[in-house]
């Protein structure tokens, strides 16, 4: 009989993080190819072209993920089966990210990460089979926690509410490598409020996830701001959004040239999915950071083979392996303003892109986190001092946190700037805030 060693990791957020005893089985999903694409795929994105420190990958997001779910089932004292469903489906809550996370979603059709996690938990021969043998229907319930049907549905609030493993771990992961201050919160008061009560009257599930208000709130408010503050900080720099733009309308670029048959080579799953064609989870395997920047710098004509044909995806690529990003203007939080230079701005970007000219210059909206959970995702608050029991989305409503704002920037190509700015000053009515270099 073979004796699995223990698996130890060492982590610079959470420590030491261990697989041993009856968590150790969990460790043979780490083997998997699934498992190991997610170390070529950075958790931040295109962060790390503003914060240096931001190369952690998607893997070590989902160590820490399955860390902190260790650490609640423990709290919380979960039955056997239970737990290990909420660690596992911890574990690979993210397996289906596509290259550069989120801006790869908003291009190609079908590419939600949910969506594909379930495929690859269900079609991928190796990691299911993984999954079977750490415990008979362990897929089919892992899958449920992205079907929203696993039960007990308190169990699904660990993987996906408005305090997860995904959100306790990432905060404090991303604030520690972009070295921003913002995401500090009391991880270990916060797990010590939580609890599993009955809620429910007449329920054939009456337990539900509840933080108790007395212990918990200060720590959960702290983590609500850290939260807010990241978004306008770090995930939402003007910067990173306009790395994340250029990104996004490349591949809009890319995927019309497949439509038409004429997209460069280097990237065959990327164009199976841009044409619409269903791809095989093996295919969209072999999508991650590593493949897709190898096909930009071969695009832009910053490797030894034939730079792409097509002048503008040409363009685009190279900008971006060179960092020659594309700046912006703060138009602050009126939308009118937008509303007056859309057209004006799309004008002297066609004198000097032509037809292109939208690839080039764009209105961009980020709108600050907010906190109105969906019905499946709030979370009970008790022994409130007032109201007894009331849920964390209704005391969040007095909060600042609980009006999202809007951020309006113009983001342009460098070559616009000059001619751009008169006309922002003009909507503005003052000199448009001049951009630092970042």
């Amino acid at each position: 009989m073979t004796v699995l060693r223990d698996r130890v990791f060492r982590d610079p957020v959470h420590g030491l993080i261990e697989l041993r005893g009856e968590d150790r089985p969990i460790a043979e999903l780490l083997e998997t190819r699934a498992m190991q694409r997610l170390r070529r795929i950075k958790q931040m994105g295109m962060a790390w072209l503003v914060y240096p420190g931001a190369e952690h990958s998607r893997f070590s997001h989902a160590l820490g993920a399955l860390h902190v779910a260790q650490r609640v089932t423990r709290q919380l004292k979960l039955d056997g089966r239970v737990a290990l469903d909420v660690k596992v489906a911890a574990l690979l809550h993210d397996v289906g990210h596509g290259p550069f996370s989120h801006a790869w979603e908003h291009v190609f059709p079908g590419a939600d990460h949910e969506r594909w996690g379930e495929r690859i938990v269900a079609e991928d021969v190796e990691l299911h089979g993984a999954l079977e043998a750490l415990a008979p229907g362990l897929a089919e319930s892992v899958r449920g926690f992205w079907h929203k049907t696993y039960k007990p549905a308190f169990a699904r609030k660990l993987v996906s509410s408005q305090l997860d493993v995904d959100r306790l771990d990432y905060l404090l992961r991303d604030g520690h490598f972009s070295g921003a201050g913002y995401a500090t919160y009391d991880l270990d008061w916060i797990l010590h409020a939580l609890a599993v009560e009955d809620v429910r009257t007449g329920d054939e599930d009456p337990r539900d996830l509840v933080i108790d208000y007395r212990r918990g709130t200060y720590a959960v408010e702290q983590y609500l701001f850290a939260r807010s503050y990241m978004y306008a900080q770090v995930y939402h720099h003007k910067t990173v959004r306009a790395a994340e733009w250029m990104l996004v309308k490349l591949f809009e670029r890319y995927r019309e040239l497949a439509a038409a048959g004429t997209e460069p080579a280097g990237l065959a799953p990327a164009a199976v999915l841009a044409r619409g064609e269903t791809l095989a989870v093996d295919g969209y395997l072999r999508l991650h950071d590593v493949s897709v920047t190898h096909a930009l710098d071969t695009w832009g004509g910053r490797s030894d083979e034939p730079p792409a044909d097509d002048p503008v995806l040409r363009d685009l690529a190279a900008r971006l392996v060179d960092r020659r990003l594309f700046k912006t203007f703060d138009l602050g939080d009126d939308p009118a303003v937008a509303e007056r230079l859309a057209e004006p701005a799309v004008a002297i970007a066609t004198r000097h892109f032509g037809a292109a000219a939208r690839t080039y210059v764009t209105i961009d909206t980020t709108r600050q986190i907010g906190y109105v959970a969906r019905a499946e995702e709030e979370l009970h608050v008790v022994d409130h001092p007032r109201h007894g029991a009331v849920t964390l989305g209704r005391l969040l409503e007095d909060m600042p946190l609980g009006q999202p704002t809007s951020t309006v920037r113009l983001l342009c190509a460098p070559e616009l700037v000059d001619e751009l700015r008169p006309l922002v000053e003009a909507a503005l009515g003052r000199p448009a805030k001049r951009e630092r270099r970042r």
